[in-house]
This record gives structure tokens, sequence and C-alpha cells, in this order.
């Protein structure tokens, strides 16, 4: 008995070494016309192997593919899709560079940094006012989310915004006033709060029955 570890490793494994030995049988045929033939018949038994992926795209040039992979790209036969290039198919992928870009403040993100350099092409004065003081109050609603416990001040935001837009954006708290967002978490507790200790209906029963 032989085992499999014994044996040549085969081309493709998740065909199996039936259909390998099909292919090595269809390089051994002499005649032309029949290695199509045989050629056509293992294909049509690859396509049964793996239903679930025949409505992918190319699937049938794929498993052609696959035939001549078997073959060591060596099987000459008629088939109706050219031969692959053993190069372009056994090419090592390129190697994905790492994102090298460094945020400056982790709690505003890359996408913030992005807002404000599209902020200094914008023409009109008074829009560029708008999304300024937008992007400002963002921010802030940003930090606040960061660290909920902290009281974020509207200089540390406006000198944020000045380092990020390379001192092309320059607010001050006599001109402008950001929204109050650490007052929402505030809430939010208090009506947790409130609804924690709201008594539910059987301590409600209970107490009228103890009267």
């Amino acid at each position: 008995m032989d085992y499999n570890s014994q044996l040549i490793p085969i081309k493709l494994p998740e065909y199996g070494r039936t259909i390998q030995k099909m292919v090595d049988y269809c390089m051994q045929l002499e005649d032309r016309e029949q290695r199509n033939l045989c050629a056509k018949t293992i294909v049509k038994i690859m396509a049964h192997l793996h239903p679930n992926t025949s409505n992918s795209q190319h699937y049938e040039q794929k498993l052609w593919d696959h035939l001549f992979m078997m073959s060591d790209y060596k099987l000459d036969i008629d088939a109706p899709y050219p031969k692959p290039n053993p190069s372009e198919i056994q090419q090592k992928p390129q190697i994905l560079g790492y994102n090298n870009n460094k945020v400056a403040f982790r709690y505003y993100g890359k996408n913030v940094e992005s807002i404000i350099k599209v902020l200094d092409k914008v023409d009109n004065p008074e829009e560029k006012d708008y999304y300024v003081l937008v992007t400002a109050n963002y921010m802030k609603k940003l930090q606040n989310m960061w660290n909920k416990e902290a009281h974020i001040k509207d200089e540390v935001v406006f000198e944020h915004l000045k380092k990020l837009s390379e001192g092309n954006i320059v607010l001050t708290t006599e001109t402008t006033q950001l929204d109050h967002h650490h007052h929402y978490h505030n809430n939010n507790k208090s009506q947790k709060k409130k609804f924690n200790n709201k008594p539910n209906k059987k301590n409600r029963y209970n107490n009228g029955r103890n009267h």
C-alpha cells in the first residue's frame, strides 16, 4: 500500500490525485484528437467537483488554466482558451507598502486633517468661516468622546486647529465660542441615573398591598 507521503506531490490538491492521473494519461496519448477529447472530459469532471464556483467570472477559462498547470504546461491540445503563461501565474504578488502617514492627534484622525486642508481652498469668505466653525465644533466633540471626564477648553481646540492648518486658520475666544459638548455627557448620565432609580411595577404593587 502506498501512502500519500510516499507519492509524488500533485500540482493542485483541490482536484485530488485521480484527476492528476487523468491528466498524466491524457499527456501520453499520441493522437491529437484523442487528447483534445480527453482534455474536454477532464475539464467537465473538474467542473463537477466544484459546482459552487461555477457562477464566478471566467470560471471555464480557470478550469482550462488548471488543466495546463497540472500538466506542467506541457499538454499539447487545441484548447478554447490560450495556454497560460507560467511566469505570470507563478509571479509573486507585489509587497504592499505600509502607510507611514502619521496622525498629529489620534482623537481627530486623518479625516479631520484632510478636511482642514480642503478648507484653505474655499474662496467664499462666509462659507469658509462657516466650515471652519463646524470643523472646530466637530474637533471639540471628538475630544470629548475620547476623554469624557475632561472639560475641553476652546483654546485647546483653536491651538490644534492652528497647528493642523499650519497657521492658516486662527480662531480666538474673543471672537468665537464653541458648543459645550461636555453638557451632553452630563445630561446622558443624569437621564440614565433617573431611569435606573425609577421603581418598577412590581415594587409599586407591593407597596400598595402593604398599605
